[in-house]
Formats: C-alpha cells, structure tokens, sequence
C-alpha cells in the first residue's frame, strides 16, 4: 500500500452476542470493529477486521438492584447495544444478581505472577511470551495458558506452526519440567493438542515427539495415582506398574530429576525456589504429597486428594485425546500399541470422570477393530471392568460402550465372558431405550451365534419382546438384524414356544404372507421344527401350500416348502392337500427344472419324504411318476451326501407301503441304485440303504438272489481284488470249465445263479471244502440283520 494514496479512513463496529464475566460483575460484549482505508473516489486500499471485546463493569449490582433500571443505564452510557436489546441486557444482570461468587484466590495460592481470567492474549506479544518460558515456574505457567489462548483460535495455528522458535521453546519446557507442575503440563499438552486436532498439523507433534512424551507422562501419572490412592487407604505396599519392569528399570527419562534453575546453580536454596509458586508442583517429591499441609484430618486429606485427581484428570484427558487424533496415522497407532497403550487406557477406566472415560472408551473403540488389540483388551480382562459403567446414568457414555462391546463380540472367548459376568441381561434391559436399541440388537444378534448362549434367552425378557418388536414395526421391511436374530434364537425348543405364544405366531403368519417376507417366513420355519410347536401350524397348512403354488417368489416358496416338511402329523392328510392344490406337478416341475436351487430341490425332496408317511400320498407320488426325477437328481447330485441321504429315504419311506413298494422295485431303477451305495463312504447313507434293501430282498426274490451276491462282493471285496489277480496267472492251469476253480472271480460272480441256501448235507459238505480252500461266504441270517458290514480281514 502507498501511503500517499491513503485519503480517508473508515471504521466500522458490528455488535455481537453477550456475555458475562467469569470473576467480576460484569457484561462482556464481543463485537467485529473493521478498519478501512480509501484512496480516491472511496477505493478500499486496504481493510482488516479484529474480534473485540468491551467489558462492562457493574460495581453497584447488589441483591436489591433493580433489574431493568440498570439495564437502561446500560444502554445509554454503551453506544454498541441497541435500544432493542433491552430485555437481553436485562436477563444478563439478573444472572450476574443470582450468580454465587466464589471467594478471590489469594496470592498465597495463585503465585506472585499467575495470569488472572481478564488477561488477553494478543499473537503481536508472542515474543514476550516466548521470554517468559524461560523464567521461574509461575511465569512459565502464564506464558503457557497465554499460548494456549492463542491456540485455540484456529486462524492461529498456521502462524504458530511456522514459528520454530516458540514450538522448540514449548516442547522444551514440556520435556524438562513436565514433572514439575500438572497445571503447566496440561497447558502444554493442550496447546500441541489444538494442532493435532487438524491433520495437515501432525508433523508438528510427530517432529518434538510430543506423542512418545505423552506416553511417558501418562505411564508416571498412573502410578503416582495408585501411590496416592494407597497412602489414602492407609496401605504402605507399593504396586509396580505390571507394564514390564521394576523401579530399577525405568527408563531414565521417566525417573523425576532435579529442577535446573536458570543460573546452573544447583544449591539447595536455588532448587526451593524454583519449585514455589504452585501447589502442584512436583507431587512425586515427599515434601509435596498428600500430607504437604499437613491436613489435621483424614477428612481434609481425603478433600486435597479429590483436588489432586480432578487435575490429574484433567492432563491425562488431554494427553489421551492428542495420542486419539495422532493415531489417525496407522504407523503412529502401532508404535502407541508397542508401548502398551492398551493397558494405560484400560487402567483409567477405574477413574470415575464421566468425560475421561468417554474419551477412554472411544480410544479403546477405535483400537478393537485389530486383532493384536483385541487380544490385549483380553488379557487386560476388559470385559470385568465395563458393568459398572452401563450402571452409570449417562447415555452417551453407555452408547460409548455398547460400541465397544460391540467390537469385541466378534471373538467367542469375549463372548462367553460377557455372559458369564451378567451383561445378557443388562442388554436386555436396554433393549428397551430408543436410543441404545439399534447396537444392542447387532449385540444380542452376535451373542446368538453360540448355542450354549442361546438357551439362556429364553430365561430373559428378549425373546418375546424382540418377537413383539417386529410384529410392532410399522415398515413394510422389517429390521434386518432383528429378524435374523429371532432366526437364531428359533433354534432352541423353549424360545420358539416363547414365540408362538399369545397369538404371537399368528400375527407372524399373517404379516409374513401379506409382504411375502422370506426372512420372517424363515424365522416361522426354524419355529415348525419343534415338537412343542408342530401342532400350532396345523391351522395353516392351506395357506403355506397355496403360497407353495401360487406364489412367485422363490426364496419365500423355499421357506413355506421348509415348514410344510417339518409338520410329520399323523392326523394330516396329505393326499387331500395334495390333490387340492395340485402340488404333485408343482413340485414335479421344480424337480425337472434346470433353473432350480440345489437348496429348493433338497427342501422339495424333504417334503415328499414327509407326505409319503400317508399311503394315499404315497400311492398318488407313483401314479405321478414322481420318483424318475427323483432318481435323476441322485445321478446329478451324487457327490452330495444330504440330497443322496434324503432321496434314499424317500425310497425308504414309499417301501414301507405296500403298493408304493411294488411300483417302485418293478417299475423303476431305484434298488439298482441302492445296490450300488453300499459302497459309498458315508456311513448313513449305506446304513440306510441296507434297510431298504432288507426290504426289497423280502418283496422280490429276483432281487433277493442279487443282493445277497453285491452283499457278498461288499463284504469281501479286498479278498475278491486278490482272487481276481491269482486268477489271471492261473488261466492255463485250470481244470474242466464244469468244475469250480479253487478261486471264484468277480465275472462269475455277477452272471451266476446262486442257489437259495438249505440244510442238505451236500450243501454243507461243499461250503465246509470252500472255507478250506480259502472262500468265506456269510449265512443268510447275517446278509439280512447286518446293515453295516466291513471288509473282510485277510488275516483270516
């Protein structure tokens, strides 16, 4: 700017909002003053704004002054209130009328030269500031709180940031005299604070360290804190920190040294005076502890301990919430992690400050998501330590913690804890406040993963009024976590009674159908699957197979499938719901369809296995030739154990009658196919197939004769592979093709007729000669009974 073209200059005050003082009877008007300089023709050459402040002082305000009366004083002798403001004005003196003051602060316990609350700070002092750091303690405190004003004024930080010499004067002070004062600290650390809480300010702590420093203060408080606690409760057995080491290995920089004065004097008396001026200064020293007063009670120690922790406090939350805004950085959170954060921060949760737990809580939340924390938070036992915080009536710090949890029930040890030290129920109970109901559901819904935990819902509230929840929820798609936590808790016979009492399974029917909820109706399908509850869905049979049929759905057709196949009744009729809805070709299209579910088709397969109980079903499935497809989808499926398990019971279940049975072994391939399981690995399987053959073995003696032979080549088959390579090498040398050769081969086994078994001595006489020559064949009472044969032993 030229001077020479500066003509006028131009001010400009907007008022702004009121307040009062903190110490004296007094309004505090904050208010914008703009300054303006104008070159020719009313050009702004140059112009600045600066937030200000008018202090009012009222030295008459008593008890009996009139309220409105001073207030219209006010704003005739003060130009910057309008006329308007009147009443505001006015509300402003009657709370400095019933404000209590507290009594003035002598210079006994403020210090000669301790910054009072009417003294600004101003970034053009900076520099006078910057020499104070280097004066006694008392100056070093107020040069510090000057700063820290600063500070907090965030268009600060910039400059600030840039002014190597008051962050090196700063960083300094807090490495050599931190132990010195808690006030100075806290101003200390609070001032590099307001630079971590924007990222692009990091590197200025990252570059002095303030972090690792932090560290250590935190890691000194603690202990000085159970010293304390001990002396108060009369115990003189010291607690080393179990972090790692004795006093003997403490780091250096964490053992308390002698304050350096200025002049390098190290005489006693310089050392006294350099330490007056704060009441707090140097607490691990033994002429500054609990006892420094020399308090004549244990009441008034008691009260300067009080006073001692609400400061401690205070520093350790402003150290937490640093490290907090620094760990944004995953590098830097891994170093706080090596340095035991974790068990800094889970001892502090013993403290009883509402906004340091908070903050502490958060911290832990944040550091829960990675698995080597986690598995601190464990060993630390962390889960004892949060009952008595939900206890607490504060909300937020509550949600805080359900947060927590939250992030700690992802692990099955935590887990079982958390139930074992009484929390399922306190979930419960705050299940019903709004605003902790959405994290508590996403908690009792990771409880429900475990079975042993599942049975004890049913001993709470929950079940019932989660079921009540969704029937209450006025949105036509319900809450997602809700309904799969009813889905898990379905599992367990008492609470799906819990659920289908009171006309609850009803209205879960009704609401189901009308939105065709395929979770809700998945939740009903876990419910059928109890003999407790089997009997309630009797009344909505019509309406699961109609929905079977008509319905386009096909996850909500599975599940309806799911229920009717759980309801084995012998007092239902299936062979009428089946012709009445004509569910024989629905369920025939879904098995001859390629585009459909290996999950639908193994729930379809279920359901013809239940209807086939009733012989008139039974006998309506033949007629429909529902069993090809069947057989078909045991080619394609063959690998899978539960859809081969399923349709061989089919087989199984139409075998018990008698029609069903001649269909099945005269006009399909069914048994060839049960001839050829009894091979396969799955011990069910084969089991099952035995039985079924004992079956068909009784019906039909063609068949009989062929059993027994695969039954024998199962039996025997590492005997028979032998045979077969001997018989190979001795081609040549056998005998009449009429005779038997000594050893019989696999192809003469399977295009032979055996002969049904007698009593002949004939008979017996060969069989005795067979044995003797190596061959073994079982009686015919044992292929019956046995249905799990192993091979035979060699050794033999």
């Amino acid at each position: 700017m030229d001077p020479e073209n500066a003509k006028f200059l131009r001010t400009n005050r907007r008022p702004g909002t009121l307040d009062v003082h903190p110490s004296l009877n007094a309004i505090v008007l904050n208010y914008e003053l703009e300054v303006e300089i104008l070159g020719d023709e009313d050009n702004i050459i140059y112009g600045e704004k600066r937030n200000l402040k008018k202090i009012i002082e009222l030295p008459m305000l008593s008890t009996r002054t009139d309220c409105n009366a001073l207030a219209r004083e006010v704003l005739a002798q003060c130009d910057l209130i309008h006329p308007s403001r009147l009443v505001e004005v006015e509300q402003t003196i009657y709370y400095l009328k019933k404000r209590k003051r507290s009594p003035p602060m002598s210079d006994e316990n403020t210090g000669k030269n301790t910054p009072t609350n009417t003294e600004v700070a101003n970034i053009n002092c900076l520099n006078e500031y910057i020499e104070l750091l280097y004066e006694e303690l008392p100056d070093k405190i107020r040069a510090s709180q000057l700063i820290l004003h600063l500070a907090k004024i965030s268009e600060n930080l910039e400059s600030l940031a840039r002014n190597e010499t008051v962050l090196s004067a700063l960083a300094r002070v807090l490495r050599e005299d931190w132990k010195r004062s808690i006030v100075l600290s806290t101003n200390l650390i609070f001032t590099f604070f307001c630079f971590s809480s924007h990222t692009c300010f990091h590197p200025v702590a990252l570059h002095y360290k303030i972090g690792s420093l932090c560290m250590d203060i935190i890691d000194f408080e603690i202990r000085r804190y159970e010293e304390w606690r001990d002396e108060i409760e009369g115990r003189t057995e010291r607690k080393l920190c179990p972090t790692s080491m004795s006093m003997t290995e403490i780091y250096k920089s964490r053992i308390p040294e002698p304050v350096r004065p200025k002049s390098g004097n190290f005489g006693d008396s310089n050392i006294k005076a350099a330490m007056e001026g704060s009441i707090y200064d140097d607490l691990t020293n033994s002429s500054d502890s609990i006892d420094e007063k020399k308090p004549s009670t244990n009441e008034d120690k008691t009260k300067r301990f009080r006073t001692l922790i609400r400061k401690q406090e205070q520093l350790l939350r402003v150290a937490f919430y640093l490290l907090l805004n620094m760990a944004e950085d995953h590098s830097v959170e891994e170093k706080m992690t090596k340095k035991n954060i974790v068990w800094y921060l889970i001892k502090t949760l013993e403290r009883e400050n509402a906004d340091l737990l908070a903050l502490v809580i958060t911290f832990l939340k944040k550091l829960s998501i990675m698995q080597v924390n986690k598995d601190d938070m464990s060993e630390q036992n962390i889960i004892e330590k949060l009952p008595r915080i939900l206890e607490s009536n504060n909300p937020d710090l509550i949600h805080l913690s359900l947060k927590l949890l939250f992030n700690l029930s992802f692990d099955e040890d935590l887990r079982m804890k958390m139930v074992k030290n009484g929390f399922l129920p306190k979930f419960v109970g705050l299940l019903r406040d709004d605003r902790h109901q959405d994290i508590v559901i996403k908690l009792l819904y990771h409880l429900s993963y475990d079975v042993e935990i599942i049975a004890q819902f049913a001993y709470t509230d929950c079940v019932s009024l989660i079921t009540d929840m969704l029937l209450l929820s006025v949105s036509e798609q319900v809450d997602q976590v809700m309904v799969a936590l009813c889905i898990n808790l379905a599992i367990h016979p008492n609470n799906a009674q819990q659920m289908a009492d009171n006309s609850r399974l009803q209205s879960l029917m009704t609401r189901a159908f009308r939105y065709e909820d395929e979770l809700l109706m998945k939740m009903i399908h876990n419910i059928s699957e109890h003999d407790v509850t089997k009997m309630s869905f009797i009344e909505f049979v019509g309406d699961l197979s109609k929905a079977v049929t008509e319905s386009m759905n096909e996850n909500f057709v599975l599940e309806c499938i799911g229920v009717l196949s759980n309801l084995y009744l012998p007092d239902l009729d299936w062979c009428e719901i089946f012709k009445h809805f004509n569910m024989t070709s629905k369920l025939k299209g879904i098995l001859i369809s390629n585009n459909s579910e290996a999950d639908l088709l193994l729930q379809v397969i279920v359901l013809l296995g239940t209807a086939a109980y009733d012989e008139g079903c039974a006998g309506l499935l033949c007629n429909s030739n529902i069993v090809s497809p069947c057989i078909d989808l045991l080619k394609t499926f063959q690998e899978d154990d539960e859809m081969v398990l399923q349709i061989i019971y089919l087989f199984h279940v139409l075998l018990c009658h008698d029609d069903s049975a001649d269909f099945l072994i005269n006009n399909t391939e069914a048994p060839a196919y049960l001839v050829d399981l009894l091979l396969d690995n799955n011990k069910a399987v084969r089991k099952i197939c035995n039985t079924c053959l004992n079956i068909v073995m009784d019906r039909s003696p063609e068949w009989g004769e062929r059993i027994r032979i695969e039954r024998f080549r199962t039996h025997n088959n590492q005997w028979l592979e032998m045979v077969d390579s001997h018989q190979v090498q001795c081609e040549e040398e056998e005998e009449d093709n009429t005779v038997l050769p000594p050893y019989l081969n696999i192809e003469y086994l399977s295009t032979a007729t055996v002969p049904p078994l007698s009593v002949d001595p004939d008979v017996c006489e060969e069989k005795d000669k067979a044995i003797e020559n190596g061959f073994f064949e079982m009686a015919e009472d044992s292929i019956l009974r046995d249905y799990e044969m192993e091979s035979l032993d060699l050794s033999m």
